[in-house]
């Protein structure tokens, strides 16, 4: 549904200014004798933002990439002006391969290359019928648009400028406040609202994006590394508190309650992230500290004791991990508030944070982008051999639309909503071109007259849920107008034009339908196959990522994955974490199994083939969807030979990482029989969700 509250003082600010830069981009090209001074003006609305750091990043990339188009333009049309279909595929294949360049890059720049890859149609066909006037064509655009962006920008950085640190600080707030729910709930042990961690990875990817716009804020480049290294560790608190919450319910399971000295130590930490001011500065520090003597104190018994004491070092040492992280988020939080003041560095607690970096999945990306390029193809085709005079603005739009939505699994809601637009911004331009420009005889009555249509509008621009609807109308209007220093209108014309927009619109539509049927659920699948496939390869030891590298990696492509299950009603995305913790353990036992020796090593590394054969048939769907019960015994068995070791570096780091694993992948299965002892396991009961073994 769309927001229908009424304007806030903010929202009127931002209109104001919108509407001010588009008449003066509108005055000033009339002025100057642009040939479409309509361009001056609607890009304008495309540039305007109600931040100054995603205006100034939009308007410079937008300048660049009409440029970049522009160029290509006046190389390729004279070229290929005799070969009408060769010229198409060369349009074609240009708008599609930078539109997958755009899809590389998950910065604000990725505009530049997407409008780098449609400027070139919107200049080189509508000369094609006379390609000696291209340089001028593409000349006069480029300072149209141009012109538009200046005074963008002049206005939003001279009049009331608002910056992104408050909004990047109040998106921080409404996270932390959220994690801090999910802790007190993952130790109080109330309730399950695990799963509303999800909606994070979505959040994370949407908080990216600000903080690559904040980079063009001059002010905020401390906030942006602060704000870069909070992303880090919030990526890693659903999985920490997935396996901390696994953990406590274990040893709850096992034995009713927590120990006392463990569910004191949940209370003080419940309090303590309750708690404000230096209150929770001072005892971050005192909770690590106390948690250090406690599990040093413990130490004999995770060496000779039962599953039980295991289980409860493995909850001491995540209760350890989520002190430094909150402690972290903390003071982050804190220099993040302080926006220009924010110190530059900051001494910080944990240490194995994740990186940020991207998962892509090319297959999809490169059939995107081949879809475009056939769908920009096949109207230009239509256009040739039909020899339609307004072919040129069908191509135009058609190809802008495939451009703009080739991301997504299904195009077909926005496309019919794009469609819906389109003949709505015909139909009040008509109504301005007909009826209400020929009345208008200065510039100050033209001002009049676009007020009550272009101050309401950027209102919608400025809303995230009508964005879409007020840039459509906007920019659509605009252009179809077709403002001139002197009122010309020419009835047959107008209309040829508004068919061939909104044809051009429902042509994107049905090479939607016929080229891309399969929604949500094949990009799904490719991704789930994806993670269990690299879980394979890291267990195999095809690939050497640390664990930051894995965690960010692994989080991203959570961000892409959660909302396609939900788009399927799937539950499955509750899965998703515990492949995370048990990508973690994997990296943990390779490296602790380089530490050991002997039989220990061998044990940890026979888990190690388990683990990486079970993950690899489950990507190639030819195994079991559960892991089999000789798995569970050999990490058994793991975790006796270790513990019966002399101790060694790896040898804790070993047993924490086996019992991560039979956790994450045997949550449902009984602890181990005694006596454990090297070589020897008892035979364990069947657990609830293991198949027999191959």
């Amino acid at each position: 549904m769309p927001d229908l509250s009424l304007p806030t003082r903010r929202e009127w600010i931002f209109a104001v200014k919108t509407f001010a830069a588009s008449m003066l981009a509108l005055y000033i090209a009339l002025a100057a004798g642009l040939p479409r001074p309509y361009w001056a003006m609607a890009t304008v609305f495309i540039v305007a933002n109600p931040l100054a750091g995603a205006t100034r990043s939009k308007a410079l990339y937008r300048a660049l990439g009409t440029v970049i188009g522009a160029s290509a333009a006046v190389l390729f049309t004279p070229l290929f002006v005799g070969e009408p279909v060769v010229l198409s595929a060369v349009v074609a294949i240009w708008t599609g391969g930078l539109l997958f360049v755009s899809f590389l890059d998950r910065t604000p720049r990725s505009y530049m290359f997407m409008l780098s890859g449609y400027s070139l149609p919107l200049i080189a066909l509508p000369t094609v019928g006379d390609p000696s006037t291209v340089f001028d064509v593409a000349l006069a655009r480029s300072q149209e648009i141009i012109l538009g962006i200046t005074c963008t920008s002049l206005v939003s950085a001279l009049v009331l400028p608002q910056s992104l640190g408050a909004v990047v600080a109040g998106r921080v707030g409404g996270w932390l406040t959220d994690a801090s729910s999910w802790i007190r709930d993952v130790l109080a042990g109330t309730g399950d609202r695990l799963a509303e961690t999800l909606k994070l990875a979505p959040d994370v990817k949407a908080v990216d994006q600000l903080i690559g716009q904040l980079r063009y804020d001059p002010d905020m480049a401390a906030v942006v590394v602060h704000a870069r290294q909070l992303r880090g560790r919030l990526v890693m608190l659903p999985a920490l508190l997935s396996s901390l919450a696994d953990r406590l319910a274990a040893i709850r399971r096992n034995g009713g309650r927590l120990p006392p000295e463990i569910e004191v130590l949940c209370w003080e930490v419940d309090a303590w992230i309750a708690s404000t001011g230096q209150a929770q500065e001072d005892g971050g520090r005192r909770l690590a500290a106390r948690i250090v003597e406690i599990r040093a104190r413990h130490a004999g018994e995770t060496r000779g004791g039962d599953w039980t004491s295991l289980l409860q070092d493995g909850a001491l040492a995540r209760l350890a991990d989520l002190v430094d992280l909150w402690s972290d988020c903390i003071a982050l939080k804190r220099e993040i508030l302080a926006g220009r003041k924010a110190r530059r560095t900051l001494a910080l607690r944990l240490k194995n944070v994740a990186a940020e970096v991207p998962h892509y999945d090319f297959g999809m990306m490169a059939f995107a982008a081949l879809s475009a390029i056939g769908g920009l193809f096949t109207a230009s085709l239509i256009w040739i051999y039909s020899g339609w005079d307004q072919g040129a603005g069908f191509v135009l739009i058609a190809g802008v639309a495939g451009a703009f939505f080739a991301s997504l699994d299904n195009p077909l809601p926005q496309l019919k909503q794009m469609a819906i637009l389109t003949t709505l911004g015909c139909i009040v331009a008509g109504i301005y071109v007909f009826g209400v420009l020929p009345q208008v005889t200065t510039f100050a009555g033209l001002v009049v007259v676009f007020a009550p249509v272009y101050l309401a509008l950027p209102i919608l621009i400025g809303r995230p849920k009508t964005m879409f609807i007020g840039l459509l109308l906007a920019v659509n209007s605009a252009t179809l107008m077709t403002l001139q220093e002197v009122y010309t209108a020419n009835f047959t014309l107008f209309v040829n034009g508004a068919i061939a927009a909104v044809l051009g619109v429902v042509f994107t539509l049905v090479w939607a339908i016929l080229t891309r049927p399969f929604g949500a659920a094949l990009a799904a699948r490719r991704l789930e196959s994806q993670g269990w496939r690299e879980i394979a390869d890291l267990a195999a030891g095809r690939r050497t990522d640390a664990a930051p590298v894995f965690a960010g990696r692994f989080f991203d492509r959570l961000g892409q994955l959660v909302p396609r299950l939900g788009q399927q009603g799937s539950d499955r995305s509750s899965e998703a974490f515990t492949e995370m913790r048990v990508g973690l353990n994997v990296l943990d036992l390779k490296e602790a199994a380089r530490q050991l020796a002997g039989p220990q090593r061998a044990s940890v590394e026979a888990v190690l083939a388990g683990v990486a054969r079970f993950y690899r048939q489950k990507a190639e769907g030819v195994g079991p969807a559960s892991p089999a019960a000789d798995l569970r015994d050999r990490i058994d068995a793991a975790i006796a030979a270790c513990r019966d070791s002399a101790a060694t570096g790896g040898r804790q780091r070993a047993i924490q990482g086996l019992v991560g694993l039979r956790r994450a992948m045997f949550a449902g299965s009984p602890p181990p029989t005694p006596p454990n002892v090297p070589g020897r396991v008892a035979p364990p009961a069947e657990p609830a969700f293991a198949l027999a073994a191959e």
